[in-house]
């Protein structure tokens, strides 16, 4: 499986983040650099989130 392909696999699943289990994902992170990417990941995703909100005039 290429690097193009494993990123995409992970973009899907991080589309499904139950944002409830953010804080409990970030703090069971292994290091710092392991968090920041959690917290990174999450915070994009919900960026998105809202985006397609606000596109939709959901707010």
């Amino acid at each position: 499986m290429s690097n193009t392909e494993i990123l995409h696999q992970l973009y899907e699943q991080c589309k499904d983040i139950n944002f409830d289990e953010s804080y409990d994902i970030i703090s069971n992170a292994a290091d710092d650099d392991e968090a920041d990417f959690f917290r990174t990941i999450t915070d994009f995703i919900l960026q998105q989130k809202q985006k397609k909100v606000i596109a939709e005039k959901r707010f």
